[in-house]
């Protein structure tokens, strides 16, 4: 078979290839120079964005190292100490240069000579230094150390059953069990041990939102919300869009979700569907067993993803390859996946805690759907313009998903249990366009009421349950949990509004598959072409480029939502 060209490796330009990051006094040097440079011609002007961008991916690629040690183990001192090292000596002093250049490149005449390719780079630098205050400095430095602490508190969770300590991803595993009494023993356990940490987790969130409204404020906005829309660069819709987009939701999911919980509900047997009732076979077959190890399950992803294209499954191997895959739960392992890009030299890594079940097929797909944009994005000359914003990025995961979906045999040869991941994955897209635009307006609310209390933000959380319920599950001897159990949500802690994006893309992927169905080939080059883009254009556009809308509206959510129950309807 032809070999699968990934990455075209590109030297530096501007930096020593042998140039690593040792301390502040070597960056404050680039700094320097890049501050002090003569852009006085285009040709100069053009230069020198290319070395400010070659520095700042370098600089980027070896935080990102520093934080990835953190996550594959959470008790690793020394990994926690040089990322509070970074937080605390580095990135500090790191801003004010930005903004010195920032502010040099926006008062070049030469700005509005560079070519269309370059305008999400305009704009970014435009909101960036809207948004700009030294007085801010510290606060996003103390801000960075308190995220550091969700990772810290949950990172250790476990539940010991039948004499045997488990991860939670492990535990989770145990809720697919058809013994029903162990699913009920194992799901009390798992929220008891997060209901320990309540307090410390009520204290964290009330200590980020009282700094995150400082940091709007800082900044001129009326609060956090607006100004982080602002910081995330969203350009191409607004907060008005994203509750238009919470109400379609709930117009139009919820009642397909409830048919199909009643079906379940039926199907097995039951007076009433309990909350450890969700994720057992609804005809109360074994649990499915996608692959037997990390060494299978790796093997197997690569096979799907070649069957798709072979670049994708050459993207997973060429990751497997070079170590950028760390896969299985561990004990002090954070939770999570995660698939973390690289400016400067391409290869992705990919962090995830499998416990060889159902749910762990999805999250590498997903993440693989990330890594194979990383790929394709690779080739374009800025290295800022390779990475998306989040709603293009979840677009490329999210796609993927369902892409894959056509070559699961891989993981389920037995025509039964292909139907039945299938169907189990379909109706989990509902879920999520629901939780997302749960998830969303909560954060509204949060950040445009900043004063509110612990209590008044779990009761919240109570109230938005109670709005994007399906109606169906019976809660009775577990209420107590529900208030907090936003609680088990690391977006709202460590990045906070980062999770409309799930929403959007998701209809966008469904958009995508709906395209494959009707033809494959031409759907999946204009995946490859939309992803190969980067960010060279906007939002809309890279839709566009995948042949699909940017469209949020409820015509169209109740247009996929149709498209989707009659697919699952299928299996």
């Amino acid at each position: 078979m032809q070999e699968i060209k990934l990455i075209d490796v590109k030297e530096r330009q501007y930096l020593p290839q042998n140039f690593n990051v040792e301390s502040w006094e070597q960056l404050e040097k680039i700094y320097t120079d890049l501050a002090n440079r003569d852009i006085s011609t285009f040709e100069k002007f053009e230069k020198w964005i290319k070395d400010w961008d070659e520095f700042d991916a370098v600089a980027s690629e070896d935080f990102r190292w520093k934080y990835i040690k953190t996550s594959i183990n959470t008790a690793d001192v020394a990994a926690q100490q040089a990322v509070s090292e970074y937080y605390t000596e580095i990135d500090p002093k790191t801003k004010p240069w930005n903004h010195k250049l920032r502010l040099k490149f926006n008062e070049s005449p030469f700005k509005n000579s560079l070519n269309k390719s370059y305008l999400n780079f305009i704009r970014a630098i435009e909101a960036d230094l809207e948004i700009y205050t030294e007085k801010n400095i510290e606060v996003e430095k103390e801000l960075n150390l308190l995220t550091q602490q969700f990772d810290q508190i949950t990172g250790i969770w476990s539940i010991t059953y039948n004499g045997k300590e488990l991860t939670f991803p492990q535990a989770s595993k145990m809720l697919l069990s058809t013994d029903r009494k162990a699913r009920q023993e194992v799901y009390t356990l798992m929220q008891e041990r997060k209901f320990q940490d309540r307090d410390k987790l009520d204290e964290l969130m009330d200590k980020l939102v009282a700094k995150r409204h400082e940091l709007a404020t800082n900044a001129g906005f009326e609060n956090y919300r607006d100004y982080a829309f602002k910081a995330m660069h969203r350009f191409d819709y607004n907060a008005k869009d994203c509750m238009n987009f919470h109400q379609s939701v709930a117009n139009q999911i919820i009642p397909i979700i409830r048919k199909f919980q009643l079906e379940r509900k039926n199907f097995l047997g039951y007076t009433e569907l309990k909350p450890w009732d969700l994720k057992v076979d609804p005809l109360n077959r074994e649990p499915l067993k996608p692959f037997e190890n990390t060494e299978d399950f790796v093997n197997k992803t690569v096979e799907c993803f070649n069957q798709l294209d072979v670049y994708f499954g050459a993207a997973i191997a060429e990751m497997n390859e070079m170590g950028r895959l760390d896969l299985e739960s561990r004990k002090a392992k954070a939770p999570g996946g995660y698939m973390m890009p690289m400016p400067e030299s391409g290869v992705p890594f990919i962090f995830m805690n499998h416990a060889a079940a159902e749910g762990d097929v999805r999250v590498m797909v997903h993440e693989g759907g990330h890594a194979v944009h990383g790929f394709l994005a690779h080739d374009i000359e800025l290295a800022s313009l390779r990475t998306t914003p989040s709603e293009m990025s979840e677009l490329a995961s999210m796609g993927m998903e369902l892409l894959a979906l056509e070559n699961w045999e891989n993981f389920y040869p037995n025509q039964e249990d292909l139907n039945r991941a299938k169907k189990n994955h379909l109706e989990g897209l509902l879920g999520t366009l629901v939780s997302v635009a749960q998830g969303d307006e909560f954060q509204h609310w949060m950040y445009t009421h900043p004063t509110h209390t612990a209590s008044e933000r779990n009761a919240k959380w109570k109230e938005l349950l109670d709005k994007y319920s399906i109606g169906v599950i019976n809660y009775e001897g577990v209420e107590k949990y529900l208030p907090t159990s936003y609680q088990r949500i690391l977006h709202f802690y460590q990045v906070p509004f980062y999770y409309i994006e799930y929403g959007f893309a998701q209809l966008g992927a469904i958009a995508l598959w709906k395209n494959y169905k009707n033809n494959p080939m031409e759907t999946i080059a204009e995946y490859k072409n939309a992803l190969s883009f980067g960010y060279t254009k906007t939002l809309p556009e890279l839709y566009e480029e995948a042949g699909i809308k940017f469209n949020f509206s409820e015509d169209y959510v109740k247009e996929l939502a149709v498209f989707l129950n009659k697919e699952i309807e299928k299996l």
